[in-house]
């Protein structure tokens, strides 16, 4: 030991001398100093005197990467050979490179240099570089960290074990590449290089790789790259900015507004092409934009266009960090114009650059402008419908009050004077006429509602045209004659008046349209009412036209397009003095189209009108059901029915006793209840053929008609099957109709109630001929 004392003790190198200890199976279990030089001593806070004599496991208590050192000394102790190894001090917190050698069984020599002194050796050659050295043991997974690279990852220790570096330093996606890399150096000996993420979004290159001295020691180096990856997702963003921008436009042009310069980019038309080659001749910019908006900016919009996207205009507006802007305008392609964007959009960079694109929008605008058109017009209809409405409850609330008036004035008057008979029937008269006006009314309101909400039913019967033509000249013949109007009615052209179709809409069209012709027709005027028949189709229909002309007032362009609209009226002439609804030829127009016929109007101020109406009508036989209304009206209106028997239901009282009244006068005999279930309770309390009829309301508070009509058809007596149950109800609907007719109701009249039709129903019913 003195020799090498003598030897070793000056040496700057850290050598020593160890005895290798093994256990009961002869494997290397410890090692004890035996000597140790200042500079091996120098490597801890001891004296080589303090050192000389112990066991590495009492230096080294946790034992932790012990034995690498215990496996290569004992080769050099044992088996007399020269080792060179890298191993991890842990005590020492340091990365040695060991030359172990035999002195004598039992014992070796080893010496160690710390890898550190490579970092400090290759420290010029890193000045000025943003890379750091690191070092990484691939047996233990253990990195140690140079300052620099301490910096660099933002890790405040300089061992730290590889998994630990990659969990803390790294994001999740970058610690699992490394981990497959480091797996991957160990088992091919691949070199690693990857750029990695830290948590805090910097980006760090990593390589590592066995060089030179080592085998278990890996050197590597960091660097911070995380500028250079911002400046390539800038670079990609920018292309994929401009490749989007490529997509949808016709031309991409690079404009560096600071040197007033222009590079085409992408050009995908003829004109596009043309300003490239104008461009490659050096044209700068602020020229461009004046050529293209004098050539190919409609007049009216260049001025805007120049002074928005002009080079002095988005200088200042990049000032303002305003790196976006478009403009549309119209440009001419050609003969035609159609709309274009010019969209600037900066680059990123410190440099006023920009992309200018230039897309059509043409489809685009018209749409906008489609849609607008339209909102527009909703809106005039909203706005007419609205004033339509208010015009209607304006003139139904007139219409209504007209003849109330009457009706309550001549109530009045005849009160006043009941001993004056004539008197009293000439207010009785008038106040029939008036209720006759105010029924009408409330009919056509009735209609357009039934029409709109699709509850009319067309039906499909034989009817003759020429008696249809009749009855329309015997209903206004009079009329005509009182305004002093002259009514011409003519069927002459009709070969084939046996026809099948609906004869109550197809009069209620004729009513409509006639009776509005004599209503705006002065005195000395004409209205002519014609009717032809035209060729047959192939598939058996025939068109029939029905013309409807009058020398009234006429109307003007602007009411032709508004008249089949519901609740307008002319003020023209002497229409102002007209009362009525203004839905009759909405009524009109919905029923011709139901019909699947049409109607057109022609007219002028002064010049009277010309309705003419085209029906499609099938050929069929000659109704003759047409005789019985005047005879058998005439006929019930004298017919008595003494001995008859009838049960009256209605919650309304005035209404059961005017029934009674109307029928006692006929002879009947009268039982009044004012519920369903009072009026089937009495039906059931009586005599079988104790009742001839049952004359019910469908709407009472208990039990309505329909569901005492279902209830006295399934009572337990012979004489509810045949027994006439005839509902009387304001409910003028055909749902109305449908539920008396499915609750086996023989009839159905509606309110205000027709004595005429009532007596009629009766007739029908009882046959009261056959017990006279």
């Amino acid at each position: 030991m003195k020799q090498c004392a003598q030897i070793f003790s000056r040496s700057p190198n850290p050598f020593g001398i160890a005895r290798v200890d093994l256990d009961e199976s002869g494997q290397p279990a410890d090692f004890c100093y035996e000597y140790l030089n200042d500079a091996m001593a120098g490597l801890t806070s001891d004296q080589p005197g303090d050192l000389v004599g112990r066991s590495s496991s009492e230096i080294w208590p946790e034992g932790e990467g012990a034995q690498v050192w215990f496996d290569m000394f004992y080769r050099a102790a044992y088996e007399g050979e020269t080792t060179r190894f890298e191993a991890v001090s842990f005590p020492l917190k340091r990365f040695f490179s060991v030359v172990a050698f035999p002195v004598a069984r039992g014992y070796c020599a080893f010496e160690l240099q710390d890898v550190m002194t490579w970092v400090s050796d290759s420290r010029l050659t890193f000045e000025g570089m943003s890379a750091a050295m690191f070092f990484y043991d691939l047996t233990n997974d253990l990195m140690m960290l140079t300052p620099s690279a301490q910096d660099i990852c933002g890790v405040d220790a300089t061992y730290v074990s590889g998994p630990g570096f990659a969990e803390d330093a790294l994001d999740a996606p970058s610690a699992a590449q490394m981990r497959e890399q480091v797996v991957r150096l160990k088992e091919q000996g691949e070199q690693m290089l990857c750029d990695l993420r830290l948590k805090d979004e910097r980006w760090v290159r990593v390589s590592l790789a066995h060089t030179g001295k080592t085998n278990q020691f890996a050197h590597g180096f960091l660097e911070d790259i995380t500028h250079m990856v911002e400046m390539e997702q800038h670079s990609v963003r920018r292309s994929e900015i401009i490749e989007s921008l490529s997509s949808e436009n016709y031309a991409l042009y690079l404009v560096d507004l600071d040197k007033d310069r222009m590079v085409p980019y992408i050009l995908r038309n003829e004109v596009a092409e043309y300003f490239a080659k104008t461009i490659k001749k050096g044209m700068p910019y602020s020229e461009w934009l004046d050529m293209y908006c004098e050539r190919y900016v409609v007049e009216s919009d260049r001025q805007r266009v120049a002074d928005q996207i002009g080079r002095d205009a988005m200088l200042e507006r990049l000032v303002e960090h305003a790196g976006d802007f478009s403009i549309s305008c119209r440009r001419v392609f050609g003969d035609e114009e159609q709309y274009v964007e010019l969209r600037l959009v900066r680059l990123s960079g410190d440099a006023n650059e920009m992309v200018l694109a230039a897309r059509n929008i043409n489809a685009e605008v018209m749409e906008q402008i489609s849609q607008k058109e339209a909102l527009r017009s909703a809106l005039v209809l909203a706005e007419h419908a609205s004033e339509a409405k208010s015009t209607f409850l304006t003139n139904i609330s007139h219409d209504f009050r007209t003849p109330l008036n009457s009706i309550m004035g001549f109530a009045n008057i005849a009160l006043l004077h009941l001993d004056e008979a004539e008197r009293v029937r000439s207010c009785l008269e008038k106040i029939l006429v008036s209720s006759d006006h105010l029924l009408e009314l409330i009919n056509d309101i009735l209609d357009v509602s039934r029409i709109e909400s699709g509850k009319i039913v067309l039906s499909e019967q034989p009817l003759d045209l020429m008696q249809l033509m009749e009855g329309i000249r015997n209903l206004f013949m009079g009329q005509a004659q009182e305004r002093g109007v002259e009514l011409s009615v003519d069927a002459s052209g009709v070969e084939h008046a046996a026809v099948l179709g609906d004869q109550l809409r197809m009069n209620q069209i004729l009513v409509n349209t006639v009776g509005n012709a004599l209503k705006y027709t002065d005195p000395g005027g004409r209205v002519d009412v014609v009717l032809t028949e035209g060729a047959a189709a192939p598939n058996g229909v025939t068109m029939y036209e029905m013309v409807v002309r009058d020398t009234g007032c006429g109307m003007s362009e602007e009411f032709m397009k508004r008249i089949f609209m519901p609740f307008e009226r002319d003020s023209a002439g002497s229409a102002h003095v007209a009362e009525g609804t203004g839905l009759g030829m909405t009524i009109t127009k919905n029923l011709v189209d139901l019909l699947g016929g049409a109607i057109a109007v022609e007219s002028a101020p002064g010049r009277g009108s010309t309705f003419t109406i085209t029906l499609p009508l099938k050929p069929g036989g000659q109704r003759h059901a047409g005789a019985e209304g005047a005879s058998g009206g005439q006929e019930a209106e004298l017919r008595m029915f003494d001995g008859f028997r009838v049960l009256v239901a209605d919650d309304d009282e005035l209404s059961r006793e005017l029934v009674s009244e109307v029928l006692r006068d006929r002879g009947f005999e009268i039982d009044q209840v004012s519920d369903g279930d009072e009026a089937l309770d009495k039906l059931e309390a009586s005599d079988e053929g104790f009742y001839d009829a049952v004359i019910m309301d469908m709407r009472m508070p208990r039990m309505a008609g329909d569901v005492a009509a279902r209830a006295m058809r399934l009572l337990p007596r012979a004489d509810v099957a045949g027994l006439p149950i005839i509902a009387a109800t304001a409910d003028a609907f055909e749902e109305g109709h449908r539920r008396s007719r499915e609750a086996g109701m023989t009839a159905h009249i509606t309110k205000p109630l027709n004595i005429k039709e009532l007596i009629g129903v009766l007739e029908a019913c009882l046959h009261p001929a056959d017990r006279g």
